[in-house]
């Protein structure tokens, strides 16, 4: 490996022995936030108000937030990681040349709208119960929303890997030329 990639691939290791476990805590803390809140808190508030408000929806309100309190964390930590493996890519799948910054942040870009869909699905899968103790159609319209953006997202996630290819096959096409002229 060259200085730079050797230094590019100490980051992504250094940020994978910091983050993952910070990211693996996040996750079990959301989802024992959801299990408990689900299955034992709102079950047993069914019957219960406060200040006039049904118990159930109040609960699911406090869940709601304190999952979104977990998730802004995680995100923090989930993109630093994502940039190092980005930041990474760009240097072992250009080895034979030095990766330039708009690899980067080609890959960058793409890895992350990848990751924003995937935490955005996971977040729906997390307060769709939540949201359906206010009403179902709250549900039905986040997910239609999700759905939409998702699908902007991703368009935009695949244009920054084809600016990728056309750069790699742009690349290949003029060595191609090069060796024709040689032969040639």
């Amino acid at each position: 490996m060259g200085e730079v990639k050797d230094r590019v691939y100490l980051e992504m290791v250094k940020e994978l022995r910091e983050g993952l476990p910070k990211i693996l805590t996040d996750v079990g803390v959301a989802v024992l936030v959801w299990v408990f809140s689900m299955y034992v808190f709102i079950p047993l508030s069914k019957e219960y108000a406060l200040l006039g408000m049904p118990l159930p929806q109040l609960i699911s309100l406090v869940a709601l937030i304190a999952i979104a309190a977990v998730a802004v964390g995680l995100v923090r930590t989930a993109l630093k990681l994502i940039d190092s493996v980005a930041a990474y890519m760009a240097y072992e799948v250009g080895s034979g040349h030095r990766a330039r910054e708009e690899e980067v942040n080609s890959y960058r870009s793409g890895l992350r709208g990848i990751f924003y869909v995937l935490v955005a699905s996971l977040l729906f899968l997390f307060f769709k119960d939540f949201l359906s103790v206010f009403h179902p159609a709250i549900s039905a319209l986040a997910l239609f929303i999700l759905a939409v953006w998702a699908v902007i997202t991703l368009v935009r996630a695949g244009r920054s890997f084809s600016r990728l290819a056309e750069f790699y096959a742009s690349e290949w096409v003029a060595l191609l030329e090069k060796r024709a002229k040689k032969e040639g």
